[in-house]
């Protein structure tokens, strides 16, 4: 089954939404500007970045700055949302880092504006279960819903 497509013209802000996950400790790192605190994303709770294009390029903003990262898990290494075209991902990609030794998986591609439906963290976030990321298009956004995964 081929990935759902999205137009870059409809599409102006990425929503993650805790579902019924665990509290998530979201860390929204930025470029050339000091990082807001840690938002605890309590379930039923949602953070919303923009996003901007420069042509086909997508960058996504948080306070006027440029989102180098949505770190799912206060600053620990994986559980990272590495937003496309920074110093973490070259690429014109969302790409999420479960901390595998494969690498990051691009859950929304600019290129081709495509998204994945849905994606897993196996070993879960911030040490919680398994979670389960459900990709959507709500109005002029992309929310991701992450949740327990069905066992």
């Amino acid at each position: 089954m081929s990935d759902p497509t999205f137009s870059r013209s409809s599409i102006n802000q990425y929503i993650v939404f805790n579902k019924n996950y665990n509290v998530l400790p979201v860390k929204i790192r930025l470029k050339g500007a000091n990082d807001p605190g840690v938002i605890n994303l309590n379930p039923g709770q949602q953070v919303v970045v923009g996003i901007q294009y420069n042509g086909n390029l997508a960058k996504f903003y948080y306070n006027n700055a440029v989102v180098q990262m949505i770190d799912l898990n206060n600053g620990a290494a994986s559980d990272d949302l590495n937003a496309p075209n920074c110093d973490n991902n070259g690429y014109n990609t969302l790409r999420y880092d479960q901390g595998n030794p494969q690498g990051g998986l691009d859950v929304i591609n600019f290129d081709v504006c495509t998204y994945k439906a849905r994606f897993d963290d196996q070993d879960g976030i911030a040490g919680g279960p398994r979670a389960a990321f459900d990709q959507t298009i709500e109005g002029s956004a992309i929310k991701v819903s992450v949740r327990l995964a069905d066992v």
